[in-house]
């Protein structure tokens, strides 16, 4: 299932990557996808994948060739920057344990739509 939903993503990507080239120079980075691992009390892990535009500044650390990365935020923190591209499943959330995942719907609309995509793939 991850795999589907990561091919409809990619047909997404080009916007963003150009995005994020066109604007490297004001040091911020829009990520489309955000992750997160859970470790659970017995030792098992759930990863939890948030699919919308999640805002990061990047900043040079003290070490040599070293960056951090800042959150910035679900919303454009610079009102000069150009609007973002859109993503077309934002607000899903893909919940993965094990081999057990579970798709997380904001909205009927959304559904209906990865479904449809979904079925063609």
């Amino acid at each position: 299932m991850l795999k589907k939903i990561s091919l409809l993503i990619s047909e997404y990507l080009t916007a963003f990557y150009s995005y994020n080239s066109l604007i490297k120079d004001k040091n911020y980075y829009l990520k489309p996808v955000h992750m997160v691992v859970r470790r659970l009390p017995d030792g098992s892990t759930v990863k939890y994948y948030y699919y919308g535009r999640y805002w990061y500044s990047v900043q040079k650390t003290s070490r040599p060739s070293r960056i951090k990365w800042v959150y910035r935020g679900k919303s454009k923190p610079d009102p000069s920057l150009p609007d973002p591209p859109a993503n077309p499943i934002e607000g899903l959330v893909v919940k993965q344990f094990d081999d057990y995942v579970e798709l997380v719907f904001p909205s009927e609309e959304l559904f209906k739509r990865i479904y449809d995509k979904l079925i063609q793939h």
